[in-house]
């Protein structure tokens, strides 16, 4: 997995930090369709083995018979396994919205069948069992065995389940199965109601259905047994997304993530870290919250929606969605909250100030306060104003700064996305 908290994390997940051959499958998934690819691909690109059991003679997807140019199946354009699909159908190099738009207009259903060979075929730590059932599912020490209609057995630390009439779970013994513990925090989050409440920080997908909702951790993170991910298990609040072609595959993708987290730390799924799993889902072009000015193709995206999802700076709603408005400048005041409640140093720096509008020069007092750096750091801002922050205009620390700047320098100095959250969005320190 990339762009982890911890170097571990980023070394362990890079693509360098696997052998070529497949590895025993540390996870399985089971099902057809959109929703099933998009966990299996997801699964083995955060570098986990993984098996995937289909029960057909080969992959079929409702995207085969679907009119691709109709608007549902460009709402999610931008985002995750989605963009990455279109991507790849067109063996392009880049993923912006032209890019995009063209490939979904182009789809048909042999590039359809194409793309999805291509994509199982590259994966590296994908093994796929083609036309094959489950017989038995049981719980061994702390990894599932099971068993398939052929008579092989494969011991795995998670599984997704990801058949419309769940496979897995009723061949579990009722003393394994796990007693749901998200009751009250695993409803969506509408767009219009996203700072009512924390919960928005824990965010791990943004899903269309007339409007925007956010799927907050509690919504996926919900095992029927242990590590044992059922999709359309009685109650998921993301199984009616999944009729969605676009939808699944983020729904997918989330799933995927969650479960490879399972089975590479051999660990349960409460004791998931929500911040590293949104930041892998953020390293393959997920959306977290849905900024509507900001298109996964900005030089700054990921800063933002890190940002974002610590609540230092949020959006506003208008007629357009959620927007981030990275031009706006910043006051001492709507910063401050959030800031002191994760450093608690920075109360003696706002202590005496009420700043209107931010400078360049303020915010490097800030950051040099919290961070207890020296004015060196002007100098390496200035440095890396163009090269490595990607900043447009000149340096001029007296300029006022817009959300963006702001946004940026506070992530990369401060990198407030590495304080934990709960479930419930508070901060954990």
């Amino acid at each position: 997995m990339r762009n982890y908290l911890l170097i571990f994390f980023l070394v362990f997940f890079s693509s360098s930090a696997f052998g070529q051959k497949k590895a025993k499958p540390k996870l399985l998934v089971y099902g057809q369709g959109e929703l099933a690819f998009a966990a299996a691909i997801q699964a083995s690109a955060s570098g986990v083995s993984t098996l995937w059991v289909i029960p057909d003679e080969s992959v079929r997807t409702a995207l085969e018979q679907e009119v691709v140019s109709e608007p549902p199946l460009k709402s999610a354009l931008g985002k995750g396994g989605w963009a990455e699909f279109l991507r790849a159908s067109q063996n392009a190099t880049e993923m912006n919205d032209s890019v995009l738009h063209r490939a979904a207009s182009l789809l048909n259903p042999q590039l359809v069948r194409t793309t999805l060979s291509r994509m199982i075929d590259s994966s590296k730590n994908l093994q796929v069992r083609y036309n094959s059932g489950i017989r038995k599912v049981k719980q061994s020490g702390k990894r599932w065995k099971i068993t398939l209609n052929d008579g092989s057995s494969h011991k795995v630390y998670a599984a997704v389940d990801a058949a419309r009439e769940p496979v897995l779970l009723p061949l579990i013994k009722e003393a394994d199965r796990a007693a749901d513990t998200t009751k009250g925090e695993s409803g969506l989050v509408a767009l219009d109601s996203i700072y009512k409440s924390m919960v928005y920080k824990t965010s791990l997908a943004v899903l269309e259905q007339e409007s925007k909702w956010l799927v907050p951790s509690a919504s996926l993170i919900r095992p029927q047994a242990r590590n044992l991910f059922s999709v359309y298990a009685d109650g998921s609040p993301v199984s009616g997304f999944a009729n969605q072609i676009p939808e699944a595959f983020i729904v997918g993708q989330v799933f995927g993530a969650a479960a490879a987290y399972c089975a590479f730390f051999e660990t349960e799924s409460d004791k998931i870290n929500i911040r590293t799993l949104q930041g892998e889902l953020l390293a393959f072009k997920m959306e977290l919250i849905p900024f509507a000015d900001i298109r996964s193709d900005d030089r700054h995206y990921q800063a933002i929606q890190r940002l974002g999802m610590t609540g230092i700076l949020q959006g506003r709603l208008d007629s357009a969605g959620l927007m981030f408005g990275t031009d706006r400048h910043v006051s001492s005041e709507e910063i401050r909250p959030v800031i002191e409640s994760l450093y608690t140093r920075s109360q003696i720096w706002f202590r005496d100030k009420s700043i209107e509008e931010l400078r360049l020069t303020d915010l490097l007092d800030l950051i040099k306060f919290i961070a207890l750096k020296g004015n060196e750091l002007n100098t390496e801002v200035e440095r890396g104003w163009h090269s490595r922050f990607n900043f447009t205009g000149n340096y001029d620390p007296e300029c006022l700064v817009g959300r963006r700047q702001v946004a940026v320098l506070l992530d990369h100095y401060l990198k407030p996305f590495q304080v934990t959250v709960q479930k419930d969005g508070s901060f954990r320190y």
